[in-house]
C-alpha cells in the first residue's frame, strides 16, 4: 500500500481507534510549546470544542472576541496610503484599493474573530474562528497591495528610463560641444552648460536634478576620455616634442614660458580640445627639444635649410 493511502486510512480510522481507548481526539497538535495547542474553527465546531471541554473535565471556558477596526486595518494592509506614482484614479489598481476600504468601512465595529480556550491536563487549548468576510477582504488587501506595487514598480522602471534617456540626451550634447569640452575649470562648464542647457524653474526639482546629473555624466565622461589621450601621450613624450617642433609653432617663442603656452595649445589641440595635465607639460618641457633652442633647431623637420627655430638665437 503507498504512503498516501496509508496516511488516509489511518485519517478515517483514528477517531474510531481514539475510542476504543476512552480518548478525545483534538485536531490540533502543541507547536508553539507543549503547554499550548490551537484548533481551526473549521477543524471542530463550537459544540464539539465545548463537548470535548466537557468529556474532559474542563470547569473554565475562556472566551475572546474582537471587534473589526477599519481604520487599523487600512493602515496596516496600505501602509503608503497615498497611491504614489499612479497614472489616474481610474486605473484598476486604485479601483481595486478603493473597494476594499469601502467594504473595510462597512464592516467597521463588528465582530471580526471569536476564541475560546479550555485547559485540558495542563495543556491550553485555543479555539478560533475568523468571520469569512475578514479573511476574504484580508485577501483582496493583499491582492491589491501587491498589484499596486507591481504598477508602482512598472512606472518607477518607466520613469527612470525616462529619467536617463534624457542625461544621456544632456551629457551628449555637453560632450560633443568644444566650449564645455574645452573648458579649464567649474565656472567655464558651467557657462557653456547654461548656454546648452538652460537651467529650469527652481521649483522643477525633478529637472534641475536630471540636469545637474547630465552635467556630471558628461564631465565624468570627459575626465575618462582625457586621461586615456594623455596616458597614451606619457608614452611618445619625444615624438610628440618632435612633432610639435616640426609643426612650426615654437617659431619666435624665445623663452621657455612662451614655449610652454605653445605646447599647452598643441596638446590641447591635438587631444580634441582636452586640457593637459600639469606633469605633462612638466615632463615634455625638460625635453631638450622644448627645452634647448639649438637642440630643437637640429630635430628634422620640412623647412627651408638656412631656416632655424630661433632667430634672436643665432650667432
Amino acid at each position: 500500500m503507498k504512503g498516501d493511502a496509508v496516511l488516509a486510512e489511518l485519517c478515517e480510522r483514528l477517531p474510531a481507534m481514539a475510542a476504543e481507548y476512552g480518548l478525545h481526539v483534538v485536531p490540533a497538535v502543541p507547536e508553539d510549546h507543549p503547554g499550548r495547542a490551537n484548533v481551526n474553527g473549521e477543524a471542530m465546531t463550537v459544540d464539539e470544542f465545548c463537548r470535548l471541554a466537557q468529556a474532559a473535565g474542563a470547569r473554565v471556558l475562556f472566551h475572546c472576541a474582537t471587534t473589526f477596526d477599519a481604520d487599523a486595518f487600512l493602515d496596516g494592509a496600505f501602509p503608503e496610503d497615498d497611491d504614489e506614482a499612479l497614472p489616474g484614479a481610474e486605473t484598476a489598481t486604485v479601483a481595486a484599493i478603493e473597494q476594499v476600504r469601502r467594504r473595510a468601512r462597512r464592516h467597521d465595529g463588528q465582530i471580526e474573530e471569536v476564541q475560546l480556550c479550555v485547559v485540558l491536563d495542563g495543556v491550553a487549548v485555543f479555539w478560533s474562528r475568523l468571520a469569512s468576510w475578514a479573511a476574504k477582504l484580508l485577501d483582496d488587501a493583499e491582492k491589491a497591495l501587491e498589484e499596486k506595487n507591481n504598477a508602482v514598480e512598472q512606472i518607477r522602471t518607466s520613469q527612470a528610463k525616462d529619467e536617463q534617456a534624457e542625461i544621456t540626451r544632456i551629457s551628449r550634447l555637453l560632450q560633443d560641444d568644444p566650449s564645455f569640452r574645452e573648458a579649464k575649470d567649474y565656472r567655464a562648464q558651467r557657462r557653456a552648460a547654461d548656454r546648452l542647457v538652460p537651467q529650469p524653474d527652481e521649483q522643477d526639482y525633478e529637472a534641475n536634478r536630471i540636469r545637474t546629473r547630465g552635467i556630471q555624466e558628461a564631465v565624468s565622461a570627459l575626465e575618462e576620455v582625457a586621461d586615456a589621450i594623455f596616458s597614451g601621450y606619457m608614452t611618445q613624450l619625444p615624438e610628440l616634442a618632435d612633432e610639435l617642433v616640426a609643426s612650426g609653432a615654437l617659431d619666435g617663442a624665445r623663452t621657455i614660458p612662451a614655449r610652454k603656452i605653445h605646447l599647452k595649445e598643441f596638446l590641447r589641440k591635438r587631444s580634441g580640445g582636452h586640457t593637459p595635465p600639469v606633469d605633462l607639460i612638466t615632463l615634455m618641457m625638460e625635453l631638450p627639444q622644448l627645452r634647448n633652442p639649438s637642440s630643437a633647431a637640429a630635430v628634422p623637420a620640412a623647412r627651408q635649410p638656412n631656416e632655424t627655430l630661433f632667430p634672436m638665437e643665432q650667432g
